[in-house]
C-alpha cells in the first residue's frame, strides 16, 4: 500500500459501505400509522428500474398483508455515514475511492466522514457540502492506528442514527476482512443496527489483515466482526462486497452509489390500533428483477 494525496480532480474512488435501506414511521391521518421501507430494485443487468408502481409490490408486516399507499423511486436525501478503517486510509486506492464516492453522492446525501480505530473519530459531521469532505480526505493521516474495535464502532454509529432518527439512514463501511472485532457481541450489534433503521454496505479487503492467532478469544472476536460485516449488510437490505485488491474498491464503491440510486420508497399503512411489528416482507411481481429488502425494522 502506498500513501498518496488525492487532488480535487481525481477520477476514481474506493470505499466500504454500510448504508441504509430503512423503515421509518411517517405521519398519517386519522390515527392510522404509515411506514416507509426503502428497497433496492435492479434489472438483470444491475441497472435501476424506474417504472414500478404500488401494484407491482406486496408487503406483509408481522405476517399480515398491508395496504401500500405509495411506491416511487426514492428522492429523499440519505444521511450517509462514510466509515473507513484507519489502517486503510494510507492506501492510495482507498483514498481515491473515498474521494470519488463523495463526488458521486453530492446532492443525493448528507454525509459524514468517520475513521474506525479504537473508537469512531468523526472528521466531518453530517454535511451537504462535499468540499468539506473532499478536503478532509485529502488531509487524512498517513500514520494510521493499526487496531480497530470494528463491532463497537458500528454499534456506536447505529446508536447515533437511533438518536437522530433520520428518514433514510445509510452506513458505508470500508474495512479489512478478519482481524479483531472488539466491543459487544455480533448479535447485540445486529440488534442495534436494526433498531437504527440503517441500510449497511460493507466493502472488505482481505489483504493480510486476518489474524493467524489460535487464541480462542481472538478467534471469537474475528467471528463477531465477520458476522456483523456480512449479516449486517444482508439483513439491512444492503450488500457486502469482498475484494482481493484495493484497486477494486473504487468499483465496489460505485456499485454502492448505483444501489442507492436504485432505491424505491414504499409507504404502507397499518390498520387503526395495530401496533408496528419488526418483521417485514416485501415481494415484487415482475420477473427478472433483483430486490434487496431489510429483513427487520425498528420496534417502533
Amino acid at each position: 500500500m502506498s500513501p498518496v494525496r488525492v487532488h480535487p480532480f481525481a477520477l476514481l474512488a474506493v470505499v466500504c459501505v454500510i448504508a441504509g435501506s430503512t423503515i421509518q414511521p411517517i405521519a398519517a391521518a386519522a390515527d392510522a400509522l404509515t411506514r416507509t421501507v426503502y428497497v433496492t430494485v435492479t434489472d438483470d443487468k444491475g441497472a435501476r428500474v424506474t417504472d414500478l408502481t404500488p401494484a407491482n409490490f406486496k408487503i406483509k408486516e408481522g405476517g399480515k398483508d398491508r395496504e401500500i399507499v405509495k411506491a416511487e423511486p426514492a428522492t429523499t436525501k440519505s444521511r450517509l455515514a462514510l466509515m473507513v478503517e484507519e489502517k486503510l486510509i494510507g492506501d492510495s486506492q482507498t483514498r481515491v475511492g473515498l474521494f470519488e464516492f463523495v463526488k458521486r453522492m453530492a446532492g443525493a446525501a448528507e454525509m459524514s466522514l468517520v475513521t474506525i480505530g479504537f473508537r469512531n473519530t468523526t472528521l466531518v459531521p453530517f454535511t451537504s457540502d462535499p468540499n468539506l469532505l473532499l478536503k478532509a480526505i485529502n488531509e487524512l493521516s498517513l500514520n494510521a492506528q493499526p487496531t480497530s474495535n470494528m463491532t463497537e464502532c458500528i454499534n456506536d454509529m447505529a446508536k447515533v442514527f437511533q438518536k437522530d432518527k433520520p428518514e433514510r439512514p445509510v452506513m458505508v463501511v470500508v474495512a479489512f476482512s478478519g482481524g479483531q472485532a472488539g466491543g459487544p457481541s455480533a448479535q447485540s450489534v445486529l440488534t442495534e443496527l436494526r433498531q437504527s433503521g440503517a441500510t449497511m454496505y460493507s466493502i472488505t479487503f482481505g489483504g493480510g489483515a486476518a489474524s493467524n492467532s489460535n487464541n480462542l478469544s481472538t478467534m471469537g472476536d474475528e467471528s463477531y466482526r465477520e458476522q456483523v460485516l456480512s449479516d449486517g449488510a444482508k439483513q439491512s437490505g444492503g450488500r457486502r462486497t469482498e475484494v482481493v485488491t484495493t484497486a477494486a474498491i473504487p468499483k465496489a464503491l460505485q456499485q454502492v452509489a448505483d444501489d442507492l440510486a436504485s432505491q424505491y420508497a414504499i409507504s404502507y399503512s397499518l390498520p387503526d390500533g395495530v401496533k408496528p411489528d419488526k418483521r417485514v416482507n416485501v415481494s415484487i411481481d415482475r420477473k427478472g428483477l433483483t430486490m434487496r429488502v431489510p429483513a427487520g425494522m425498528p420496534d417502533k
